[in-house]
Order: structure tokens, then sequence, then C-alpha cells
């Protein structure tokens, strides 16, 4: 048991834990306070489990009460409930019944651990939730206080945030429905095309129709040499990443190692799910390998109101874990992902904060591996993107190209852009970011299917940088064709909203990305969308001169364009198996055999962009919701936190 009287604790090799500060010969001391020492005594918590708590606490930057809840020593309710006892208080934890108290400017009396609310039987109380460290401090404070003791309750951490957090659910829903809407209208796709984008298609299109009736085939000739060109300008510089990007090998190479971290900051993960209980118990086990200290990590699953399905799932799987808890986002238009992660965001205590999505299995060491970048780099990093690894490449013909193109984007093409400094588009799940900097760009737009690749951008425009870490995500394909061509539909409408926003003024994203980066802007997202029409545009034509190929006879000066139709054609596909092969693991090596059928898949890429451009005219909004399916038998990750599990 705890000494019954104050003591003085030293750990070995670290600086005194100081509970009271007090001076001896010039050097801090550490002293536990005798509210203290009770409280440790009640939960029989001994001596030796004391000191080796105080030096987790020192070592993570945490409190003594949140070592204890995450040793599993005791739970919060048990420490309120001893807290409550040495200091001769009402231990009473509040319901969402709680009004809030607001002060003269309108703003709820409360805060990270405490809160001044009204009772339903129209009692004011104050409910606190002190530190172990600070016990005496609060002591000595209560009798100054203005409320009568018996109005004072020690209640958990965990139920006043979450009166805190029911108290703005309605503040926090309308800002996040709104998200840029509300105050950076510019930058959002809430409102498809702008006046003057709207007038410039308009003319556009007249200008069409007046050329074709004006010159006939001489305008198909001219689109056919456009859509020629853009095809050739965007196979030239997936050829120029593939001539400046590292091999495999190269690109495991393990950064420099900046040693044991003297405190840890809080890291927050949000997941937002819908329509995903299937996959509660995988996920779950999946974020609780993570290897960082339970103390400093919180863990956030956002689910719909309208889901009542993965709510009931995810509670249960998460109830072994007190650092874990589910977030209901209420019904309201758009249902999108980013208008939920909004809604979670402020919520979120974290210095940094993470993504993953409802499939994801990231290596233990990812947060450690993003941090210790962070901390590498300057204060302008405001992202980091891990790679995506998928794992079921080999089920079937389309998730072999859908893991070749995950390859090719994560290992090959993000690097390089990242790299140089240049504006990049951001995956949907892996991304790591300084929370500051994600406040300050506004979060994400709840109104873009593709907010991913737009805050990618808008970060690059308030001149931060994002950058890529080698620790992947393991993650699965979707599997029916159905899954698929909605999931591609939705990625390429996004990626039109993100050029229409970005581009409503040309001049000002120029200055702000820089002429460099303008260009890598209009080539990857631009070029993406071009080049998924010029595919079926080149293959039509190719197949038409197949067919009508004695034609040509009469039209001599037209067979060079069908022969560079080809070569272009040929020319893509070799590129992008050799960057695959480039990036390729061993284990994916296989997949290189499916590589005959690219020109197919790409033929599906186009009819997903043709879908994405009637569904950006008749419901720009619309998220088509993507099924995601279990790994089966989730991956053996358990192991000594110190010493995470290697993917190979």
């Amino acid at each position: 048991m705890p000494p019954s009287n104050p003591t003085q604790i030293r750990i070995a090799g670290t600086r005194p834990y100081s509970y009271g500060t007090k001076a001896d010969d010039g050097k801090l001391a550490a002293e536990l306070n005798p509210y203290l020492t009770e409280v440790l005594e009640g939960l029989e918590i001994n001596y030796e489990a004391t000191s080796l708590l105080i030096a987790r606490a020192q070592r993570h930057g945490s409190t003594l009460a949140e070592e204890i809840v995450a040793a599993g020593w005791a739970t919060e309710s048990e420490i309120a409930h001893r807290i409550a006892g040495v200091l001769d208080l009402a231990a009473d934890c509040p319901s969402v019944e709680v009004t809030v108290m607001k002060d003269a400017r309108g703003m709820g009396q409360h805060g990270s651990k405490h809160i001044v609310g009204m009772t339903p039987d129209y009692q004011v109380r104050a409910y606190i939730a002190p530190d172990l460290e600070r016990l005496q401090d609060v002591a000595d404070a209560l009798p100054r206080l203005d409320l009568e003791r018996h109005l004072v309750c020690i209640a958990t951490p965990t139920t006043i945030a979450a009166v805190r957090d029911f108290d703005t659910v309605r503040e926090r829903s309308e800002a996040a429905r709104l998200s840029l809407a509300a105050e950076l209208n510019r930058w959002s796709a809430r409102e498809v095309l702008t006046a003057f984008q709207g007038g410039a298609l308009t003319l556009a299109a007249i200008g069409l129709f007046a050329a074709v009736m004006r010159w006939g085939s001489g305008v198909g000739l001219g689109l056919h040499i456009g859509f020629t060109c853009v095809a050739f300008l965007c196979t030239g510089f997936r050829a120029i990443v593939l001539l400046g990007s590292r091999s495999q090998n190269e690109t495991n190479t393990a950064a420099p190692d900046d040693g044991e971290p003297t405190t840890f900051p809080v890291y927050s993960v949000l997941i937002a799910l819908h329509r995903e209980a299937d996959m509660a118990e995988p996920l779950v086990h999946a974020m609780a390998m993570l290897d960082w200290p339970t103390s400093r990590l919180e863990v956030f699953f956002v689910c719909e109101a309208t889901d009542p399905d993965t709510i009931a799932a995810i509670e249960r799987a998460i109830a072994p874990y007190p650092h874990f808890s589910v977030v209901v986002t209420p019904a309201s238009q758009p249902t999108t992902k980013p208008k939920a992660l909004n809604f979670a965001l402020p919520l979120t205590r974290g210095e940094f904060v993470v993504l993953y999505d409802a499939e994801d299995i990231p290596r233990p060491d990812q947060l450690r591996d993003a941090w210790a970048t962070f901390r590498r780099s300057n204060d302008t990093l405001a992202c980091l993107q891990a790679p995506l690894v998928v794992t079921n490449g080999d089920s079937g013909w389309r998730q072999a190209h859908y893991a070749m193109e995950y390859a090719v984007l994560f290992r090959m093409l993000l690097p390089w852009l990242a790299a140089r400094g240049l504006p990049l588009p951001l995956g949907g799940t892996s991304n790591h970011f300084r929370r500051d900097h994600l406040v300050s760009a506004g979060g994400w737009d709840s109104h873009n299917v593709a907010e991913d690749a737009d805050l990618g951008i808008r970060l690059a425009r308030l001149g931060l940088t994002t950058g890529t870490i080698s620790s992947p995500t393991l993650e699965t394909s979707t599997v029916r064709w159905p899954d698929w061509r909605n999931q591609r539909t939705r990625w390429i409408k996004g990626w039109i909203q993100t050029w229409l926003v970005h581009m409503r003024d040309p001049v000002l994203t120029t200055r702000q990305l820089g002429l460099g980066g303008m260009v890598a802007f209009q080539i990857v997202f631009l070029g993406m969308v071009a080049s998924s029409f010029a595919h079926i545009a080149l293959l039509t034509q190719l197949a038409g001169f197949a067919v009508y190929g004695g034609l040509l006879e009469a039209m001599p000066s037209h067979g060079w364009l069908y022969a560079i139709d080809a070569v272009n054609l040929v020319f893509a596909c070799l590129v992008f198996s050799a960057s695959f092969l480039r990036v390729a693991s061993p284990n994916e090596q296989r997949l290189a055999s499916k590589l005959w059928g690219l020109w197919a898949y790409w033929a599906l890429v186009s009819y997903a962009g043709i879908r994405a451009i009637w569904q950006l005219w008749r419901s720009p909004h619309l998220w088509e919701k993507t099924p995601h399916s279990s790994f089966g038998a989730v991956p053996a990750l358990s192991g000594p936190a110190d010493k995470p599990i290697s993917f190979s």
C-alpha cells in the first residue's frame, strides 16, 4: 500500500515528478500530498505501482489519473468517488439533462475539467474533475468558492465532456453542415459553378455548336487532336515522375531515429462510419493496436444518428477501451463524410489528428512515424499522407488494377509531388494533420465529395505543405462492380468540383501556388479528369479505324492521327506498367500479369467519368455509399507496445 504520510518519490533516470512544488537546495522535489496518498490507498495502488505510474506520466506528458485509467488500475468513476471522499464532496456525474450556464457574453461556463450547470430541479451545481496532482490546491480553494460546499460535485472528465458536447450539438451541426460555405463560400463546392464560370461554359458550348455548323468535320478533327495532346501530356508527366522516383527498396529506407521523445502529444483519431456494423470488431481491434501511449490517445468513431446498427456495434466493440468513444452526427444535409468529420473535429483535443476509414488497418507504428516526421520538419508542414496498400488485389481482375493504381499513386506520384513542394491531392484516409493548421484552413468542405483532394490544394494555397511517410495502412478494394463504379464516379465528380472551386480566380490561385504549383495542379487534376475521357475517345477512334479502315484511302491525311492514337495508348500502358513494377513489393509483383487488360480498365474509368459529369449536373452533392468488406482474419498484430509488428 502507498505510505500514509507525505513521501518524496524519485524515479531512477527521470526528473522528480511534481505533485506539489517544494524547493530543495534549488531543485524541484516531488511529494505525495495527504489527499493524494489517501486516494491511492483507497484505490489499492501500492508504492511500486505508484512509482511506475509516475514515471509513465513523466514520459508521456500525461496526468497520474490518465495513467491509472490507461493501466487498468481503476476507472474514472472509481477515482472520482475516492476524490470526493477525501475532499468531503459529493460524487455526482452530470447528465445531458443539465443546462449549461452561460456567462455575460453568452458563452457556456465549461472547460475540459469543469462545468457549471442547472439540474432539472433548478439547482445550480459546479461539477469538477480535478487532477490528482492538484488536490491540495482544490482543498485550499473550496472555502473561497461562491457556491455552498454541497453544490460542488466531483465528476469524471468523460461525463463533463459529454455534457459539454451535448450543449454544443446544434452549433456544431450547423457549422459542419455549412462548413466553408458559411464564411468562405468562394472556397466551397456548395455552389457548383459561379455566375462567371456558368457564363463561360455557356459561351463555350454555343461557340462549339457554331463551329460544328460552320466547319463540320473539321471541328471533330480539332477535338481529336486536342484529346490526343492531352493524353500525351498526361503520359509524359507520368514518365517524368517515373524517371525521378525511387525504387521500392529505396522508398522503404527507414527514416533516422530521433530517439525516445521526452513527452508525447495527444493524438486524436477520427473515423467516419455509415452502415458499417460488420466492420466494428476488426476496426476497433486495429485501432487498439496503434503504438501510442493510451493516456495520450483518443479515438472517435463518428456515426450517423440514422444508423443505429453501426452505433450499437461500435459501442459493444469499444467497451474495454475507455479512450474510445462514439460521436453521433445529427441527421442533416448533405449526408457526406466531410460533414461528419467537421461535426466531430471540435471535440478533439489532440495536437495531431489522423483520419481512418472503416476497412483500414494501419501499421501500429504509423503514428510514431508521422510524429517523428513532424518533429523533423518546420511548422509549415500541415499534413502527412501515409501510403495505402490494397491487400485483395489477387481476388479479381478489377481488384488487381485497383491495387496497382494505389501502388503508383501512393508510392510514386504523391511522394514525388511532396518532395518538390508541389500541391497534391490527399487520399481519403490516413491523413495526419497538425490540428491548428487543419482548423485554420476551415476543416473539410462538406459539399465536396472529394474533400480530401480539395483540402490538399487549399493547404497549399494557404502557404502550407504536405508530405508523405512510409508506414502503410492496409485496406481492401471494392469487390462488386456497382460499388467500384459508384466510388470512382464520386472521385471524378469531386476532382471536377475541386478544379472548379480553385479556378474561380485563376490569377489568385497562381499567385498562391506559384507557377510551378499551378502547372502541377492543372496536370494532376485536369489531367486526371480529361484523361479519363481521353481513354474512351482514343479507344473509340481506334475501333472506328479498325472497322472502317478502308475509308482512310479516301482520307490519307487522317492516317497519321490514328497511328498517334495507337502510340499514345501503348505509351501510356508502358509508362504505367514500368511505374508499377518500380514500386511494387515482392508480394505485388504477381499482379503484373493482369497488366494486359489495362486498356479495358481505363475504359471503365471513362464510363465512371461520363457518369460523374451527369451527376455533377443532376446531384452534385450526392455521396454514393461504398460498402466495405472485412479482411476476414485480422492480422495478428498483438505484441509489446514498444515492438510494433512489421508488415511485409
